[in-house]
Protein backbone atom coordinates (compact mmCIF):
# COMPACT_ATOMS: atom_id res chain seq x y z
CA UNK A 1 0.00 0.00 0.00
CA UNK A 2 1.24 3.24 -0.82
CA UNK A 3 2.37 5.88 1.96
CA UNK A 4 3.68 9.32 2.46
CA UNK A 5 6.39 9.85 5.02
CA UNK A 6 6.90 13.42 6.36
CA UNK A 7 9.52 14.52 8.63
CA UNK A 8 9.10 18.35 10.32
CA UNK A 9 13.22 19.17 11.31
CA UNK A 10 14.02 21.31 13.48
CA UNK A 11 17.24 21.49 14.95
CA UNK A 12 17.93 17.45 14.29
CA UNK A 13 20.82 18.51 11.78
CA UNK A 14 23.25 15.26 13.21
CA UNK A 15 20.38 12.85 13.10
CA UNK A 16 18.30 13.18 10.14
CA UNK A 17 20.80 11.62 7.93
CA UNK A 18 21.08 8.53 9.94
CA UNK A 19 17.16 8.59 9.99
CA UNK A 20 16.46 9.41 6.60
CA UNK A 21 18.96 6.26 5.90
CA UNK A 22 17.03 4.28 7.59
CA UNK A 23 13.58 5.19 6.19
CA UNK A 24 15.23 4.68 2.97
CA UNK A 25 16.42 0.98 3.75
CA UNK A 26 12.39 0.31 5.37
CA UNK A 27 10.61 2.27 1.95
CA UNK A 28 11.90 -0.77 -0.07
CA UNK A 29 9.34 -2.33 -2.05
CA UNK A 30 6.52 0.16 -0.69
CA UNK A 31 5.27 2.66 -3.32
CA UNK A 32 6.69 5.70 -0.66
CA UNK A 33 7.40 9.55 -0.99
CA UNK A 34 9.57 11.32 1.94
CA UNK A 35 8.70 15.10 2.01
CA UNK A 36 11.29 16.71 4.70
CA UNK A 37 10.45 20.23 6.24
CA UNK A 38 13.45 22.21 7.27
CA UNK A 39 11.18 23.94 9.97
CA UNK A 40 13.19 27.62 10.35
CA UNK A 41 16.48 25.60 12.28
CA UNK A 42 18.98 27.98 13.59
CA UNK A 43 21.01 25.15 12.00
CA UNK A 44 19.59 24.60 8.00
CA UNK A 45 20.21 21.11 6.42
CA UNK A 46 23.62 21.10 4.90
CA UNK A 47 23.47 20.65 1.05
CA UNK A 48 25.65 18.10 1.43
CA UNK A 49 22.93 16.34 2.92
CA UNK A 50 19.98 17.02 0.51
CA UNK A 51 22.59 15.56 -2.04
CA UNK A 52 22.98 12.49 0.07
CA UNK A 53 19.24 11.91 -0.48
CA UNK A 54 18.06 12.94 -3.99
CA UNK A 55 14.44 10.82 -3.40
CA UNK A 56 13.45 12.96 -0.82
CA UNK A 57 10.72 16.17 -1.54
CA UNK A 58 12.70 19.05 0.47
CA UNK A 59 10.73 21.85 1.93
CA UNK A 60 12.03 24.81 4.02
CA UNK A 61 10.16 27.46 6.15
CA UNK A 62 12.34 30.46 7.03
CA UNK A 63 10.38 30.42 10.83
CA UNK A 64 9.95 27.94 12.83
CA UNK A 65 6.16 27.24 12.26
CA UNK A 66 5.41 24.46 15.28
CA UNK A 67 5.26 21.35 14.74
CA UNK A 68 1.48 20.54 13.84
CA UNK A 69 1.47 23.59 11.58
CA UNK A 70 4.57 22.29 9.75
CA UNK A 71 3.09 19.15 9.61
CA UNK A 72 -0.31 20.41 7.38
CA UNK A 73 2.15 22.49 5.19
CA UNK A 74 4.35 18.87 4.67
CA UNK A 75 0.98 16.92 4.50
CA UNK A 76 -0.64 19.10 1.35
CA UNK A 77 2.74 17.89 -0.78
CA UNK A 78 1.46 14.14 0.11
CA UNK A 79 0.04 12.18 -2.79
CA UNK A 80 -0.16 8.53 -0.63
CA UNK A 81 -3.37 7.39 1.19
CA UNK A 82 -1.53 6.64 3.92
CA UNK A 83 0.39 8.91 6.13
CA UNK A 84 2.84 8.28 8.58
CA UNK A 85 4.45 11.29 10.68
CA UNK A 86 7.83 10.74 12.44
CA UNK A 87 10.44 12.60 14.03
CA UNK A 88 13.77 13.42 12.59
CA UNK A 89 15.67 12.34 15.67
CA UNK A 90 14.92 8.71 15.38
CA UNK A 91 15.96 5.67 13.66
CA UNK A 92 12.88 3.23 12.18
CA UNK A 93 13.38 -0.64 11.99
CA UNK A 94 13.24 -2.53 8.37
CA UNK A 95 9.97 -3.51 9.12
CA UNK A 96 8.09 -0.14 10.61
CA UNK A 97 6.24 0.88 7.21
CA UNK A 98 5.54 -2.62 5.88
CA UNK A 99 4.47 -3.89 9.41
CA UNK A 100 2.61 -1.18 10.57
CA UNK A 101 0.44 -0.38 6.98
CA UNK A 102 -0.91 -4.07 6.94
CA UNK A 103 -1.43 -3.85 10.66
CA UNK A 104 -3.79 -0.89 10.16
CA UNK A 105 -5.76 -2.04 6.63
CA UNK A 106 -6.74 -5.07 9.19
CA UNK A 107 -7.84 -3.29 11.67
CA UNK A 108 -10.93 -1.79 11.29
CA UNK A 109 -12.36 1.77 12.20
CA UNK A 110 -8.07 2.29 12.92
CA UNK A 111 -7.61 5.92 13.75
CA UNK A 112 -3.98 6.56 14.66
CA UNK A 113 -1.51 3.56 14.94
CA UNK A 114 1.75 3.68 17.13
CA UNK A 115 4.55 1.36 17.24
CA UNK A 116 6.74 0.48 19.77
CA UNK A 117 9.29 3.21 20.60
CA UNK A 118 12.65 2.54 22.86
CA UNK A 119 15.41 4.68 23.66
CA UNK A 120 18.88 4.30 23.15
CA UNK A 121 19.68 1.51 25.24
CA UNK A 122 16.38 -0.63 24.07
CA UNK A 123 13.85 0.46 27.09
CA UNK A 124 10.47 1.28 26.33
CA UNK A 125 9.49 5.19 26.31
CA UNK A 126 6.18 4.79 28.23
CA UNK A 127 4.75 7.57 25.79
CA UNK A 128 4.20 5.59 23.35
CA UNK A 129 0.98 4.44 24.67
CA UNK A 130 -1.03 6.88 26.77
CA UNK A 131 -4.50 7.56 28.28
CA UNK A 132 -6.10 11.12 28.13
CA UNK A 133 -5.13 13.43 30.95
CA UNK A 134 -7.25 13.28 34.19
CA UNK A 135 -6.78 14.93 37.40
CA UNK A 136 -5.56 11.99 39.18
CA UNK A 137 -3.33 11.45 36.71
CA UNK A 138 -1.62 14.06 36.35
CA UNK A 139 -0.74 14.51 40.09
CA UNK A 140 0.15 10.98 40.25
CA UNK A 141 2.65 11.26 37.60
CA UNK A 142 3.64 14.47 38.83
CA UNK A 143 4.30 13.53 42.70
CA UNK A 144 6.08 10.18 41.08
CA UNK A 145 3.30 7.73 42.57
CA UNK A 146 2.85 6.16 39.18
CA UNK A 147 6.65 5.53 39.38
CA UNK A 148 6.14 3.78 42.41
CA UNK A 149 3.18 1.77 41.31
CA UNK A 150 4.16 1.16 37.51
CA UNK A 151 1.52 -1.92 37.91
CA UNK A 152 -1.42 -0.47 39.05
CA UNK A 153 -4.18 0.51 36.77
CA UNK A 154 -5.44 3.32 39.28
CA UNK A 155 -1.66 4.87 39.89
CA UNK A 156 -0.24 4.05 36.77
CA UNK A 157 -3.03 5.43 34.32
CA UNK A 158 -1.05 7.48 32.03
CA UNK A 159 1.65 6.26 30.68
CA UNK A 160 -0.45 2.88 30.94
CA UNK A 161 2.57 0.70 32.31
CA UNK A 162 0.85 -1.77 34.03
CA UNK A 163 0.59 -3.37 30.56
CA UNK A 164 2.27 -5.99 28.62
CA UNK A 165 4.92 -3.97 26.18
CA UNK A 166 4.99 -6.40 23.96
CA UNK A 167 0.85 -6.55 23.67
CA UNK A 168 -1.21 -5.54 21.03
CA UNK A 169 -4.08 -3.23 22.86
CA UNK A 170 -6.18 0.22 21.96
CA UNK A 171 -4.97 3.06 23.69
CA UNK A 172 -6.34 6.43 24.07
CA UNK A 173 -3.31 7.91 22.43
CA UNK A 174 0.16 7.16 20.60
CA UNK A 175 3.07 9.44 20.50
CA UNK A 176 4.02 12.03 17.53
CA UNK A 177 7.62 10.08 16.89
CA UNK A 178 5.77 7.63 14.84
CA UNK A 179 2.37 7.17 13.40
CA UNK A 180 0.24 6.28 10.81
CA UNK A 181 -3.09 7.30 9.80
CA UNK A 182 -4.81 7.34 6.59
CA UNK A 183 -5.01 10.80 4.00
CA UNK A 184 -9.00 10.22 4.30
CA UNK A 185 -9.02 10.79 8.00
CA UNK A 186 -6.24 13.12 8.26
CA UNK A 187 -8.43 15.42 6.10
CA UNK A 188 -11.54 14.70 7.36
CA UNK A 189 -9.95 15.91 11.04
CA UNK A 190 -8.78 18.96 9.20
CA UNK A 191 -5.01 18.12 10.52
CA UNK A 192 -3.43 19.05 13.56
CA UNK A 193 -4.60 21.85 14.96
CA UNK A 194 -2.48 24.75 14.72
CA UNK A 195 -2.94 26.56 18.16
CA UNK A 196 -0.81 23.96 19.91
CA UNK A 197 2.77 25.15 18.75
CA UNK A 198 4.93 21.98 20.34
CA UNK A 199 3.85 19.36 22.56
CA UNK A 200 -0.33 18.30 22.97
CA UNK A 201 -1.33 17.93 18.84
CA UNK A 202 -0.82 14.26 19.14
CA UNK A 203 -3.20 14.00 21.96
CA UNK A 204 -5.56 16.17 20.69
CA UNK A 205 -5.49 14.80 17.18
CA UNK A 206 -5.96 10.77 18.74
CA UNK A 207 -8.73 12.87 21.12
CA UNK A 208 -11.00 14.25 17.86
CA UNK A 209 -10.18 10.29 16.08
CA UNK A 210 -11.56 8.86 19.05
CA UNK A 211 -14.62 10.97 19.38
CA UNK A 212 -15.45 10.60 15.75
CA UNK A 213 -15.70 6.77 16.46
CA UNK A 214 -12.26 5.56 15.29
CA UNK A 215 -9.58 3.32 17.68
CA UNK A 216 -5.94 4.03 18.59
CA UNK A 217 -3.94 1.30 18.76
CA UNK A 218 -0.54 0.75 19.86
CA UNK A 219 1.37 -1.62 17.95
CA UNK A 220 4.30 -3.63 18.70
CA UNK A 221 6.04 -5.93 16.29
CA UNK A 222 8.06 -3.06 14.86
CA UNK A 223 10.06 -1.24 16.26
CA UNK A 224 11.73 2.13 16.23
CA UNK A 225 14.78 4.27 18.40
CA UNK A 226 13.50 7.75 19.51
CA UNK A 227 16.38 9.90 20.45
CA UNK A 228 13.84 12.33 22.92
CA UNK A 229 15.06 16.43 23.00
CA UNK A 230 17.28 16.84 20.01
CA UNK A 231 14.08 19.72 18.62
CA UNK A 232 14.13 21.07 22.17
CA UNK A 233 18.06 21.89 22.61
CA UNK A 234 18.70 25.10 21.52
CA UNK A 235 14.97 26.53 22.90
CA UNK A 236 15.37 24.40 26.86
CA UNK A 237 12.84 26.63 28.99
CA UNK A 238 10.64 27.73 26.19
CA UNK A 239 10.11 24.00 25.16
CA UNK A 240 8.91 23.07 28.79
CA UNK A 241 6.53 26.32 28.42
CA UNK A 242 5.11 25.20 25.35
CA UNK A 243 4.63 21.58 27.00
CA UNK A 244 2.60 22.75 30.18
CA UNK A 245 0.69 25.72 27.94
CA UNK A 246 -0.33 22.78 25.54
CA UNK A 247 -1.65 21.22 28.38
CA UNK A 248 -3.67 24.22 28.98
CA UNK A 249 -4.76 24.59 25.36
CA UNK A 250 -6.32 20.83 25.71
CA UNK A 251 -8.21 21.02 28.55
CA UNK A 252 -9.46 24.79 27.50
CA UNK A 253 -10.58 23.00 24.20
CA UNK A 254 -12.12 19.47 25.27
CA UNK A 255 -13.08 20.52 29.39
CA UNK A 256 -11.78 17.05 29.96
CA UNK A 257 -11.05 17.72 33.59
CA UNK A 258 -14.31 18.80 33.75
CA UNK A 259 -13.13 21.52 36.47
CA UNK A 260 -12.84 25.42 36.48
CA UNK A 261 -9.81 26.43 33.85
CA UNK A 262 -8.33 28.30 36.66
CA UNK A 263 -7.58 25.87 39.07
CA UNK A 264 -6.51 23.53 36.28
CA UNK A 265 -4.02 26.23 34.90
CA UNK A 266 -2.36 26.59 38.67
CA UNK A 267 -2.28 22.72 38.80
CA UNK A 268 -0.43 22.76 35.82
CA UNK A 269 1.93 25.64 36.91
CA UNK A 270 3.27 24.23 39.91
CA UNK A 271 3.05 20.36 37.86
CA UNK A 272 5.58 22.54 35.86
CA UNK A 273 7.44 23.70 38.20
CA UNK A 274 7.98 20.06 39.31
CA UNK A 275 8.81 19.05 35.95
CA UNK A 276 11.29 21.47 34.75
CA UNK A 277 13.18 20.92 38.25
CA UNK A 278 13.43 17.31 37.23
CA UNK A 279 14.13 17.89 33.67
CA UNK A 280 17.25 20.41 34.48
CA UNK A 281 18.52 18.68 37.67
CA UNK A 282 18.55 14.58 37.20
CA UNK A 283 22.36 14.36 37.96
CA UNK A 284 21.63 16.45 41.62
CA UNK A 285 24.47 14.61 43.27
CA UNK A 286 26.81 16.73 40.78
CA UNK A 287 25.14 19.64 42.67
CA UNK A 288 25.10 18.88 45.78
CA UNK A 289 28.89 17.87 45.86
CA UNK A 290 29.25 21.53 44.20
CA UNK A 291 27.27 23.45 46.94
CA UNK A 292 29.26 21.33 49.45
CA UNK A 293 32.79 22.59 47.97
CA UNK A 294 31.73 26.29 48.35
CA UNK A 295 30.28 26.03 51.53
CA UNK A 296 33.68 24.11 52.89
CA UNK A 297 35.51 27.25 50.97
CA UNK A 298 33.68 29.87 51.87
CA UNK A 299 31.05 28.96 54.93
CA UNK A 300 33.75 28.97 57.71
CA UNK A 301 34.59 32.69 57.08
CA UNK A 302 31.22 33.91 56.07
CA UNK A 303 27.92 31.89 55.68
CA UNK A 304 25.75 35.05 53.59
CA UNK A 305 29.02 34.99 50.69
CA UNK A 306 29.10 31.09 50.56
CA UNK A 307 24.94 31.45 49.94
CA UNK A 308 25.93 33.79 47.25
CA UNK A 309 28.56 32.45 45.71
CA UNK A 310 26.96 28.73 45.86
CA UNK A 311 24.02 29.99 43.89
CA UNK A 312 26.52 31.89 41.75
CA UNK A 313 27.74 28.13 40.80
CA UNK A 314 24.73 26.62 40.97
CA UNK A 315 22.33 28.41 38.36
CA UNK A 316 24.57 29.02 36.03
CA UNK A 317 25.62 25.01 35.74
CA UNK A 318 22.29 24.37 35.65
CA UNK A 319 21.15 26.53 33.08
CA UNK A 320 24.48 25.21 31.01
CA UNK A 321 22.57 21.81 31.20
CA UNK A 322 25.42 20.22 33.40
CA UNK A 323 23.11 19.21 35.75
CA UNK A 324 21.34 17.06 33.19
CA UNK A 325 24.13 15.28 31.49
CA UNK A 326 26.64 12.73 32.83
CA UNK A 327 29.42 13.74 31.28
CA UNK A 328 31.48 14.60 33.53
CA UNK A 329 34.29 17.32 32.05
CA UNK A 330 33.45 20.60 33.36
CA UNK A 331 36.47 22.23 31.95
CA UNK A 332 34.49 24.13 28.99
CA UNK A 333 31.88 25.80 31.57
CA UNK A 334 35.18 28.12 32.51
CA UNK A 335 34.18 30.50 30.66
CA UNK A 336 31.36 30.70 31.25
CA UNK A 337 31.58 30.23 35.32
CA UNK A 338 34.61 33.20 35.93
CA UNK A 339 33.27 36.30 34.35
CA UNK A 340 30.49 35.46 36.42
CA UNK A 341 32.99 34.83 39.38
CA UNK A 342 34.52 38.01 38.59
CA UNK A 343 31.54 39.56 38.72
CA UNK A 344 30.79 38.38 42.32
CA UNK A 345 33.78 39.21 43.68
CA UNK A 346 33.31 42.95 43.21
CA UNK A 347 30.25 42.79 44.64
CA UNK A 348 31.19 41.37 47.58
CA UNK A 349 34.04 43.64 47.62
CA UNK A 350 32.21 47.05 46.96
CA UNK A 351 28.45 45.80 48.60
CA UNK A 352 29.02 43.08 51.17
CA UNK A 353 32.67 44.84 52.20
CA UNK A 354 34.16 41.65 52.36
CA UNK A 355 38.13 41.59 52.46
CA UNK A 356 39.96 41.45 49.38
CA UNK A 357 41.58 38.31 50.37
CA UNK A 358 38.83 36.83 51.12
CA UNK A 359 37.80 36.99 47.91
CA UNK A 360 40.30 34.48 46.79
CA UNK A 361 37.86 32.08 48.31
CA UNK A 362 35.81 32.33 44.72
CA UNK A 363 38.66 31.20 42.39
CA UNK A 364 38.83 28.34 44.92
CA UNK A 365 35.49 27.05 45.25
CA UNK A 366 35.46 27.48 41.07
CA UNK A 367 38.80 25.26 40.71
CA UNK A 368 37.33 22.74 43.43
CA UNK A 369 34.04 22.62 41.18
CA UNK A 370 36.26 21.65 38.36
CA UNK A 371 38.56 19.53 39.99
CA UNK A 372 36.64 17.25 41.31
CA UNK A 373 34.80 16.41 38.00
CA UNK A 374 38.08 15.62 36.62
CA UNK A 375 39.33 13.47 39.55
CA UNK A 376 36.36 11.49 39.02
CA UNK A 377 36.48 11.10 35.46
CA UNK A 378 40.17 9.66 35.60
CA UNK A 379 39.07 7.69 38.59
CA UNK A 380 36.18 6.11 36.90
CA UNK A 381 38.75 5.60 33.75
CA UNK A 382 41.07 3.72 34.87
CA UNK A 383 39.12 1.93 37.39
CA UNK A 384 37.49 0.54 34.13
CA UNK A 385 40.65 -0.39 32.79
CA UNK A 386 42.00 -2.33 35.79
CA UNK A 387 39.25 -3.76 36.14
CA UNK A 388 38.36 -4.91 32.88
CA UNK A 389 34.99 -3.36 32.34
CA UNK A 390 35.73 -1.29 29.41
CA UNK A 391 34.09 -2.64 26.49
CA UNK A 392 36.72 -3.09 23.14
CA UNK A 393 35.46 -1.81 20.27
CA UNK A 394 36.23 -1.07 16.38
CA UNK A 395 34.55 1.65 14.01
CA UNK A 396 33.53 0.17 10.73
CA UNK A 397 34.59 3.10 8.65
CA UNK A 398 37.50 5.37 6.98
CA UNK A 399 37.23 7.43 4.70
CA UNK A 400 35.22 10.00 6.92
CA UNK A 401 37.17 13.54 7.69
CA UNK A 402 35.21 13.88 11.08
CA UNK A 403 36.26 9.92 12.62
CA UNK A 404 39.38 10.81 13.42
CA UNK A 405 38.48 12.59 16.64
CA UNK A 406 36.99 9.37 18.10
CA UNK A 407 40.79 8.23 18.24
CA UNK A 408 42.36 11.34 19.83
CA UNK A 409 40.02 11.83 22.65
CA UNK A 410 39.75 9.71 25.89
CA UNK A 411 36.33 8.18 27.25
CA UNK A 412 33.91 10.38 24.44
CA UNK A 413 31.64 7.07 25.13
CA UNK A 414 32.02 6.42 28.69
CA UNK A 415 33.22 2.57 29.69
CA UNK A 416 34.01 2.15 25.68
CA UNK A 417 37.66 1.76 24.33
CA UNK A 418 37.48 2.38 20.45
CA UNK A 419 40.70 0.46 19.34
CA UNK A 420 41.09 1.46 16.03
CA UNK A 421 38.65 1.54 12.58
CA UNK A 422 38.06 -1.32 10.08
CA UNK A 423 37.19 -0.75 6.15
CA UNK A 424 36.07 -2.16 3.50
CA UNK A 425 38.25 0.54 0.87
CA UNK A 426 40.89 0.83 3.31
CA UNK A 427 43.21 2.86 0.16
CA UNK A 428 40.45 5.50 0.37
CA UNK A 429 41.20 6.12 4.36
CA UNK A 430 42.10 9.66 5.12
CA UNK A 431 45.40 10.00 6.26
CA UNK A 432 44.52 11.00 9.69
CA UNK A 433 42.34 7.86 10.24
CA UNK A 434 44.75 5.75 8.29
CA UNK A 435 47.06 5.69 11.40
CA UNK A 436 44.02 3.88 13.15
CA UNK A 437 43.33 1.49 10.63
CA UNK A 438 43.45 -2.05 12.10
CA UNK A 439 42.92 -3.64 8.70
CA UNK A 440 40.31 -4.78 5.74
CA UNK A 441 37.18 -5.72 6.69
CA UNK A 442 37.16 -9.34 5.46
CA UNK A 443 39.89 -9.43 8.21
CA UNK A 444 37.89 -9.24 10.80
CA UNK A 445 37.97 -12.31 12.41
CA UNK A 446 41.51 -12.31 12.97
CA UNK A 447 41.63 -8.66 13.95
CA UNK A 448 38.99 -9.77 16.59
CA UNK A 449 41.07 -12.62 17.71
CA UNK A 450 43.60 -10.02 17.90
CA UNK A 451 42.30 -7.02 19.54
CA UNK A 452 39.80 -8.62 22.32
CA UNK A 453 37.25 -6.44 20.22
CA UNK A 454 33.40 -7.85 21.48
CA UNK A 455 31.76 -4.63 19.63
CA UNK A 456 31.39 -3.27 16.58
CA UNK A 457 30.55 0.43 15.58
CA UNK A 458 28.88 1.08 12.20
CA UNK A 459 29.89 4.48 11.92
CA UNK A 460 27.40 7.15 10.19
CA UNK A 461 28.83 11.23 9.70
CA UNK A 462 26.59 14.25 9.32
CA UNK A 463 26.27 13.81 5.93
CA UNK A 464 24.27 10.61 6.88
CA UNK A 465 27.06 8.39 4.77
CA UNK A 466 28.14 5.19 6.21
CA UNK A 467 30.08 2.05 5.31
CA UNK A 468 28.04 -0.87 4.03
CA UNK A 469 29.77 -4.26 4.48
CA UNK A 470 28.55 -8.17 4.05
CA UNK A 471 26.64 -9.44 6.88
CA UNK A 472 28.40 -13.00 6.19
CA UNK A 473 31.57 -11.03 7.95
CA UNK A 474 29.98 -11.31 11.32
CA UNK A 475 29.12 -15.55 11.25
CA UNK A 476 30.35 -17.29 14.44
CA UNK A 477 31.78 -13.47 15.80
CA UNK A 478 30.51 -13.37 19.09
CA UNK A 479 30.09 -9.52 18.54
CA UNK A 480 27.26 -6.84 19.29
CA UNK A 481 26.65 -4.18 16.56
CA UNK A 482 25.88 -0.53 17.08
CA UNK A 483 25.13 2.53 15.00
CA UNK A 484 27.12 5.56 15.80
CA UNK A 485 25.64 8.36 14.62
CA UNK A 486 28.23 11.62 15.30
CA UNK A 487 27.05 14.87 15.97
CA UNK A 488 28.89 17.96 15.39
CA UNK A 489 29.79 18.98 18.93
CA UNK A 490 32.25 17.35 21.35
CA UNK A 491 29.58 14.52 23.80
CA UNK A 492 26.69 14.99 20.81
CA UNK A 493 26.61 11.42 19.66
CA UNK A 494 24.10 8.46 19.70
CA UNK A 495 24.85 5.14 20.04
CA UNK A 496 22.22 2.28 18.52
CA UNK A 497 22.07 -1.25 19.33
CA UNK A 498 21.42 -2.69 16.13
CA UNK A 499 19.61 -5.73 18.08
CA UNK A 500 16.58 -3.53 18.53
CA UNK A 501 16.00 -2.82 14.73
CA UNK A 502 15.77 -5.63 13.30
Amino acid sequence: MPCSVIIIAYNSRDFIPACLASVREALIDIDSEIIVLDNGSPYPLTTEVKEMFPEVIWLESKENLGFGRGCNLAATHATKPYLFFINPDTIVSKTAFSKTLKYIQEKPKAGLVGCRILNEDGSLQWACRRAFPSPLAAIFKTIGLASLFPKSRFFASYNMTYLDPDQETEVDAISGSFFCISDELYKTLGGFDESFFMYGEDLDLCFRAKKLGYKNFYFPETNIIHFRGQSSKTRRFRSYLDFYNAMIIFNRKHKQFHIPLFLVSIGIFFASLVGIFSRLIPQFWKMIFDIGIVFAVAGPISLDFAVLLALSIWFPLMCLGDYSSPQLDGSHYLKYLFPIQIAVSLFAYFYMHEPPAFIASVFFALGGVIFWRRIWFWGLYFYRIFSKQRHRSIIVGGSSDSLHRWFNQYDLIPGMEILGCISGVPDQATDENRMHLLGHVNELKSICQRTGCRELLIYSNRSGYREYFNDLILQDLPLKQYLLIDGEKKGDFALVNLKYLD
